[in-house]
Parts: structure tokens; C-alpha cells; sequence
């Protein structure tokens, strides 16, 4: 009998071990790949109606209207992995450079969203999106889109200063 079950015991072990894990759903990321992963998202980003062009191996920068977006995926092949996205809005143009790092700071001390930063053209805000091994496209287009409507949360601390050109949308911002 203590045979017989030993027998029964090795067989689920043997067909436990040869049933195939299955694959992770939505974009699969293939750590410690990254310029793969950064391929992966220029790919889908594509598709998604977006203009691409990879900065770098490892950099995707992407472009709707006067909006663009910079996608670093940071892969561990052990642990938690990353996206950081950095979403950035032109400046006006009679604004100076001073006035936009001084923005960039008021940003930061009052909003709770990401790390704005001037640029020579542009006002940006930087935010991560953890994710383990596959990404979620679902989750990937809500995250972007809360990066965009994070330029309304911008545009209500500039409280009728003009210090970012109008972008589409924005309403009463023109």
C-alpha cells in the first residue's frame, strides 16, 4: 500500500512538473531586456496612435499633438520592475527660463503627482508605474491618460498666468 502511494505521489509529481507555467498576460517584459521591453512599448504605442522614434536602446519618445511622452522601462530580473514615464507640455513663449523653474518648484511643493522639471522648451512631470513581469495594456492607457490629466491639475495652480501653451483640450486655457 505505502508502495501504491508512493507510485500515485511520484506520477502527480512528474506531470506537475511537466505542465507548462502559464504565460503572463498583457505585454510580458522580458527582464533584464530592457532595450526588448523598450521595442515592446514603442510597438504598442504604435498601434495605439502615437508617433514613435526610440531615443536610445532603452528610451521610447513618443508624440500626440503637442504632447509627448518619454518611456524608460527599468527591468529587474528578480524583483519589482518599472516604467518611468515622463510626460512633457511646451512653455509659452514670452515666459522666461526663471519663471519656469520657479513653476516647475511651485508644482512640486503643491501638487502630489510626479517631479516637474523646466526644460530649455518645455515644463515636464516624471512618474513611475510598477508592474510585476507583464505589464497590463489597460492599466498602461489609464496611467498615461492620468499623466495627461495631470496638466489639469498644471493649469489650475497657474491660475490665469500664461506659462504653457494651449494644448488641445484645455478649454479656457487658450
Amino acid at each position: 500500500m505505502a508502495r501504491r502511494l508512493r507510485l500515485l505521489l511520484l506520477t502527480l509529481v512528474l506531470f506537475a512538473g511537466c505542465a507548462s507555467p502559464r504565460p503572463p498576460a498583457g505585454l510580458a517584459m522580458p527582464a533584464p531586456d530592457e532595450a526588448g521591453a523598450a521595442s515592446l512599448l514603442a510597438g504598442y504605442l504604435l498601434a495605439q496612435g502615437w508617433t514613435v522614434r526610440l531615443a536610445d536602446a532603452t528610451r521610447v519618445e513618443a508624440t500626440r499633438g503637442e504632447e509627448q511622452l518619454r518611456l524608460e522601462p527599468l527591468l529587474d530580473a528578480a524583483g519589482l520592475d518599472r516604467i518611468v514615464v515622463s510626460r512633457s507640455w511646451p512653455r509659452a513663449p514670452q515666459v522666461s527660463d526663471e519663471d519656469l523653474h520657479a513653476f516647475a518648484l511651485e508644482l512640486n511643493d503643491t501638487l502630489n503627482v510626479g517631479q516637474f522639471r523646466a526644460e530649455p522648451t518645455r515644463l515636464t512631470c516624471q512618474v513611475s508605474l510598477p508592474f510585476l513581469e507583464a505589464l497590463e495594456p489597460r492599466l498602461l492607457d489609464a496611467f498615461l491618460a492620468y499623466t495627461a490629466d495631470v496638466r489639469l491639475a498644471v493649469l489650475q495652480v497657474q491660475a490665469g498666468r500664461r506659462l504653457l501653451e494651449p494644448v488641445e483640450g484645455d478649454g479656457d486655457s487658450r
